[in-house]
């Protein structure tokens, strides 16, 4: 394993546990790999502002794919790399369709998270664990008509965050009928974070594509990389990387298709993988 010069590590079900926090063996594994001479870095669908950007500076880790390979960093100076944002007019035009439903929508612009009042009342009633509803909750620009705003001083989005409610039933019936209004907009492309959400970005953009850019950036092979995740969000990259790795924790499709699956996040899975593939030594 000497040959893995960049790690790249999802957040939410892989390096942050249920509590939204990174563990102190956590920690000590990123400390470890650094001091290996290895470039740990984030991979995301968070915005900036959902960056742990102490604790990276602590740890070493200088570079970020946020928003799902839509805007890339150096931290902590919030130095945008690359920015693959939706125009304007897409945002507005996909935004005011979607307003027809009954979901919470957040808009990543230039590394912040915005919401709408009339959505944002909704967070309380999502299946999410109560550390990613304080994360919502505490690190959103309310805007009493969002498209309106993005029209008005010509904003670019990142990437759009869909959370919906559970029926009665348990089912998702809201979920279902956006995803036919997506599939009207070919300009976009949208997968899954977990928890039953949709995550929308331009077309063509994913975390690996990210990874791409930083293996240029950083003149590394994207066969001495190493990618770990849970979701949707993260098969694209666990699939590009020399090395993909699944957490214990995670979907069907992801554990099915990574050349190596750790133990459950709550388990410390990801200090697990690390040390099973000879990363710590």
């Amino acid at each position: 394993m000497n040959s893995v010069k960049l790690i790249a590590l999802d957040i939410d079900g892989t390096l942050y546990n249920k509590d939204g926090v990174i563990t102190s063996y956590n920690k000590e594994m990123i400390r470890k790999a650094v001091e290996n001479g290895i470039t740990v870095i984030i991979s995301t669908g968070r915005p900036y502002i959902g960056l742990p950007v102490d604790e990276m500076k602590e740890l070493g880790i200088q570079y970020a794919i946020t928003a799902n390979g839509s805007a890339v960093y150096r931290v902590p100076e919030k130095e945008l790399l690359l920015d693959e944002s939706m125009d304007t007019d897409l945002s507005v035009r996909l935004l005011r369709k979607l307003y027809t439903q009954s979901l919470h929508i957040d808009a990543f612009i230039n590394g912040d998270g915005y919401t709408q009042f009339s959505t944002s009342e909704l967070t309380n009633l999502l299946d999410i664990p109560d550390s990613l509803k304080k994360y919502i909750q505490t690190t959103r620009k309310t805007i009493t008509d969002l498209a309106a705003y993005i029209e008005e001083h010509k904003l670019c989005v990142s990437k759009l965050t869909l959370n919906f409610a559970p029926d009665a039933d348990g089912s998702y019936t809201t979920r279902e009928k956006t995803k036919e209004i997506l599939d009207t907009f070919p300009e976009v492309t949208y997968v899954s974070g977990g928890f039953h959400n949709l995550e929308v970005t331009r077309c063509g953009i994913a975390k690996s594509k990210g990874l791409k850019f930083l293996c240029d950036y950083l003149h590394i092979s994207m066969e001495d990389t190493m990618a770990v995740g849970d979701s949707e969000n993260d098969l694209d990259i666990v699939k590009a990387a020399g090395i993909g790795v699944a957490m214990g924790n995670g979907g069907p499709e992801i554990l099915a298709m990574a050349d190596f699956v750790t133990d459950d996040v709550e388990a410390d899975g990801l200090y697990k993988a690390f040390d099973k593939l000879g990363l710590l030594q």
